[in-house]
């Protein structure tokens, strides 16, 4: 049996732990946003720090309860690949922004949105509206619908990847695209003008913005946040 034991331990493929690089992210140029510890780099939207309801609990930024804003990122970013995992609450709603800017009154007025949430339907499901219109975790918001199989059940963390250069945006979730559009197009417009969006003026227009994690009032989780500038 030991031969077999050690075989099986040689096969299984090394990861990163929780909030670290691979050798191939740190290789490629990656730089983590979050260090485990701290939510240094981060603060709420419009307020110069992280408001007491986000918090950092066994290695990860958590929303406690509502109240705490969005939380984004310090800096700005254009050209970007962002990864990260994430866990959200029992029926619960969130979402990662990006090219979001602080001159409106919320972050979404600016910033599209990588939808999160408890993708399964179930009886008494505070967000069947969006459920049913394929509103779930790993859709362009409101703008392109995800599959409940691309979800990891309740509890379970999630691997997130945002691609976004120029006007090109690709979104992942635990391994599937999940969407792969180019905003210049007409078959985008067809798609937006289908939308909630489709009449504000500001959405999706910044050259640049912050990352943004979006406060619904749930309690949702974010760990091994990073980001590669294109």
């Amino acid at each position: 049996m030991k031969p077999l034991l050690l075989l099986l331990a040689l096969s299984i493929p090394a990861f990163a732990e929780p909030n670290a690089l691979t050798p191939e992210e740190k290789k490629e140029g990656f730089k983590l946003l979050f260090d485990g510890k701290s939510l240094d780099g981060w603060r709420s939207f419009k307020s110069d720090k992280a408001k007491e309801q986000w918090k950092v609990e066994d290695g990860a930024i958590v929303l406690t309860a509502g109240g705490g804003k969005d939380l984004i990122t310090v800096d700005q970013y254009a050209d970007f690949d962002f990864r990260c995992e994430w866990k959200i609450a029992k029926q619960g709603n969130s979402g990662i922004m990006w090219r979001s800017t602080e001159e409106h009154r919320a972050p979404y007025e600016t910033g599209p949105e990588y939808q999160i949430l408890d993708s399964f339907k179930q009886d008494g499901h505070k967000y069947t509206h969006e459920t049913n219109k394929g509103n779930i975790a790993g859709s362009f918001y409101d703008i392109i619908p995800g599959k409940e199989e691309w979800s990891k059940p309740v509890g379970e963390w999630n691997e997130t990847r945002i691609v976004v250069q120029g006007t090109k945006i690709k979104l992942y979730l635990n391994g599937n695209l999940t969407a792969d559009v180019d905003t210049s197009t007409p078959e985008y417009q067809a798609l937006l003008d289908k939308s909630k969006f489709k009449t504000w003026k500001h959405f999706n227009k910044a050259p640049k913005g912050h990352i943004v994690f979006q406060d619904h009032g749930d309690q949702v989780a974010f760990r091994s946040i990073r980001i590669k500038t294109l």
